[in-house]
């Protein structure tokens, strides 16, 4: 009967730390920031994040000089 119970014990535990581990997973899958959408420069063609670029006339720049390189070749 003894070795039944530790048995059972054994497993609620094993049971018990993959539960734990799989929550924590989950917990940090919801926490993680969510994705920003990315556009390129008109200018050299690198990717950054939407919210750091400078918009301008509906095009992106990754700087000022970009812009400015850009407005002033297409004027």
């Amino acid at each position: 009967m003894g070795k039944l119970f530790f048995y059972i014990l054994i497993a609620l535990l094993i049971y018990w730390i993959i539960k734990s581990r799989h929550s924590k997973k989950d917990a940090d899958i919801s926490n993680q920031d969510s994705v920003e959408d990315t556009v390129n420069c008109v200018q050299c063609g690198v990717y950054l994040p939407k919210s750091e670029a400078i918009r301008q006339q509906d095009k992106y720049f990754c700087c000022q000089e970009h812009c400015d390189q850009f407005l002033s070749s297409s004027s």
